[in-house]
């Protein structure tokens, strides 16, 4: 249903410690919803997120940036994602949190914890080294960061995260446009990808064909 890139230049921030549930944390709204859930800072249902395959496309360390995980973390969500975050892009690159460098491009997850006061154990923390063209699986609701790219060389580090969910689930409801990194983004030629199994619900645009490199989408029915 979502797909992105994600580079890491010499230099850049780490990404900050985050859970993913919704995806509404860039503006509030819910990019996905899971039957029968209720998605508050009081009451959280058992079942949300995405399984997010992270695919390094090139060699990932330490160094470069590669990923964290604090292992159990999948079971509380630390965050509540309704409440949205700012875009400030005057401070990519220059928030600090326990002495490193992290954000998220203009972004701060400390905006989203219930707990204002709370921070990770980062003494729990697993750092996930890739070789380009290894995968990392996980749960979105699982703690996870990455590394500060510390400049020792000129190499950028570069990933593919592809993000999976249940045909059940709706994504992007009651929007035609996707808000992030202060711009709006139309989704009218969005379409997710059916990867197996059959699609039995009629919510969700799913892609049926390419022609000439683009994607044509339709309300499945």
């Amino acid at each position: 249903w979502r797909s992105e890139f994600f580079s890491k230049y010499p230099g850049e921030e780490g990404t900050d410690w985050h859970q993913a549930d919704t995806f509404a944390m860039a503006s509030g709204k819910p990019q996905i919803i899971w039957p029968g859930s209720v998605k508050d800072a009081v009451t959280h249902s058992p079942f949300g997120g995405t399984i997010t395959v992270w695919t390094a496309t090139t060699d990932t360390d330490q160094e470069t940036g590669c990923l964290q995980f604090i292992p159990g973390t999948h079971r509380s969500m630390y965050y509540d994602e309704a409440q949205g975050m700012k875009y400030d892009p005057t401070r990519i690159n220059k928030m600090e949190k326990g002495g490193m460098r992290r954000g998220f491009w203009g972004y701060d997850y400390r905006q989203l914890q219930i707990d204002p006061d709370w921070e990770p154990d980062e003494s729990k923390a697993v750092s996930v080294p890739c070789r380009a063209g290894q995968s990392i699986i996980f749960w979105s609701q699982l703690m996870h960061a990455s590394h500060v790219h510390e400049g020792k060389t000129r190499d950028y580090r570069m990933a593919f995260a592809a993000r999976y969910v249940p045909t059940a689930v709706q994504i992007y409801p009651g929007t035609n446009y996707l808000e992030e990194y202060g711009a709006k983004v139309s989704l009218d030629r969005y379409g997710a990808i059916l990867v197996a199994g059959r699609n039995e619900f009629t919510h969700n645009r799913i892609v049926t064909h390419t022609t000439g490199g683009k994607a044509f989408a339709h309300i499945d029915s």
